[in-house]
């Protein structure tokens, strides 16, 4: 009779933030796009951000007016610090479930979903991601630059 009450798990919980954190930009962009990329990174500073995929083209979250559908985005920096602050505020409550149940944070997360046909990846990190030379503004422009060369090499 009580077995309904099962016990939240480390997995539940983090899985149930990253959903989350995918649900906020699919939200953004009206549940539209081909692909949604979340990044995140926490080393030293947090820093979230995401990208879209339309028509086999990568775009970043304020060009999203620009790829050519019959819609039009809110684009503007109010809304896209709305998203923002939640993706952040998903990052942080990640670090506090990792600590309650002694698991090691990632020091980045790559989530990528596709919401028509429900296919989600996630790729983490542990080890340092920056140094003096790479911030993880350039790791974040570094995977969204990967993702758009994927596309045109296999559109190509």
């Amino acid at each position: 009779m009580f077995g309904i009450f099962k016990k939240k798990t480390f997995e539940d919980e983090f899985s149930a933030l990253q959903a989350d954190m995918v649900d906020i930009c699919n939200e953004y962009s009206k549940g539209l796009a081909d692909k949604i990329y979340v990044y995140a990174a926490n080393e030293g500073m947090i820093l979230a951000q995401y990208f879209y995929c339309f028509n086999k083209n990568v775009y970043k979250c304020s060009k999203l007016n620009d790829v050519g559908l019959k819609t039009q985005f809110d684009v503007s920096i109010d809304c896209q610090r709305q998203v923002l602050d939640i993706l952040n505020e998903d990052v942080c409550k990640i670090h506090k479930i990792c600590d309650k149940y002694n698991q090691p944070m990632p020091t980045e997360m790559r989530l990528t979903y596709e919401p028509k046909t429900k296919k989600f990846n996630a790729e983490y990190k542990y080890e340092n991601r920056t140094s003096d030379d790479v911030s993880v503004f350039d790791n974040q422009e570094a995977w969204f630059e990967e993702e758009k060369a994927k596309l045109e090499g296999a559109s190509a």
